[in-house]
């Protein structure tokens, strides 16, 4: 079966508003992480042949707009769904991944040390809080 890219988009976009949500939930280190990170900033991400734009207001709620993106953006993040998937279950580091070109960042050199925060922050999250170990069995299945 073949999924469209738009309700790949769909997916994504979903999947991401999730993520959000439980980290909002949480709370805790993480979600400071993730503030500081994302508040007031904007990516385009592409994960396979899916594109898409993120919007996050400023502030502690980090309200997201998601759409689809303008051709002419340029991707902040290039990755597979396998390359993710990969990080996401700890079967290779980001920082591996990025030197080996399967996943992409274009952000300044400060942003990406947030990033590397954020992402490192969400993977030990992950081994005890079952909603994200659930979202990255979904994730992995559907993509």
């Amino acid at each position: 079966m073949t999924i469209s890219s738009s309700s790949r988009a769909d997916l994504l976009s979903d999947m991401l508003l999730e993520l959000v949500e439980i980290l909002r939930d949480r709370q805790g280190d993480t979600w400071a992480a993730i503030i500081r990170a994302a508040s007031g900033k904007s990516a385009t991400i592409a994960i396979n042949d899916t594109r898409i734009h993120i919007q996050a207001e400023s502030g502690q709620e980090l309200h997201l707009k998601i759409s689809t993106a303008d051709l002419d953006l340029d991707n902040a993040f290039e990755s597979t769904g396998e390359a993710l998937s990969d990080v996401m279950f700890g079967r290779e580091s980001l920082d591996k991944s990025v030197a080996s070109g399967k996943i992409f960042i274009r952000a300044s050199f400060s942003n990406l040390l947030k990033i590397r925060s954020v992402v490192a922050s969400v993977l030990t999250d992950s081994s005890t809080e079952p909603r994200l170990q659930s979202l990255w069995e979904r994730f992995e299945n559907s993509w």
